[in-house]
């Protein structure tokens, strides 16, 4: 684990000791850390921002009522992601109570090829082509790269926060990757950005 990891996981588990035990500084202080990430992760989720920052409102309400409840978890944003992301499939009023909310939850993102899968300088058409085809992945799939890759969550992570097993989320992102692989080769005229995609494979599934 880089030293800088270690210091965010260290520097998390502190104020979220801290909080528990009532220091609203401290609490602050997870909430300036954590705001931003939380309301980008929650946009991709609902396309109404304000229901995006009720829920996130509602979120540090129940954390700051409950403090001296909350277990001593070790990671602080699964732990927050999941909680959103639990508030707002709740919140959506709009679907029939018996539909399965989470199916039909849209997850929006424009994947930044160049800064987050292939960090290479190629031409425009290719990194729009390859933006295409990871908007076509089905919701889950998306939602799955987009916690490994934006917000560098680990497998058993984004196992915590989809509510899946880790073998799940090695599943989904495995037929992510092959998927993107098939459809760019059918019309891939680029070799380098072909073997740059395959090695991808290797990379994300580690």
């Amino acid at each position: 684990m880089p030293s800088s990891e270690k210091s965010s996981l260290h520097l998390d588990q502190e104020l979220w000791s801290r909080f528990r035990g009532g220091d609203a500084g401290a609490f602050s202080d997870l909430m300036r850390r954590y705001s931003r990430l939380l309301f980008r992760y929650g946009s991709r989720l609902s396309p109404n921002s304000d229901l995006v920052k009720d829920c996130i409102q509602d979120i540090y309400f129940d954390l700051w009522e409950h403090r001296a409840t909350i277990r001593q978890t070790v990671s602080v944003k699964p732990y927050l992601f999941k909680a959103l992301r639990l508030r707002i499939f709740r919140e959506q009023g709009k679907w029939n109570r018996y539909e399965n909310l989470e199916d039909e939850m849209p997850f929006s993102v424009e994947f930044s090829v160049e800064n987050q899968l292939i960090e290479m300088q190629e031409t425009e058409d290719m990194k729009e082509k390859l933006q295409k085809l990871l908007n076509t992945l089905p919701k889950r799939q998306k939602e799955i790269l987009y916690l490994k890759f934006y917000e560098e969550l680990n497998h058993d992570d984004i196992a915590k926060v989809m509510n899946m097993n880790r073998q799940s989320v090695y599943n989904l992102m495995h037929e992510a990757i092959l998927r993107l692989r098939k459809n760019w080769y059918s019309s891939c005229t680029y070799p380098a950005l072909i073997l740059a995609l395959g090695g991808i494979i290797t990379f994300i599934l580690h």
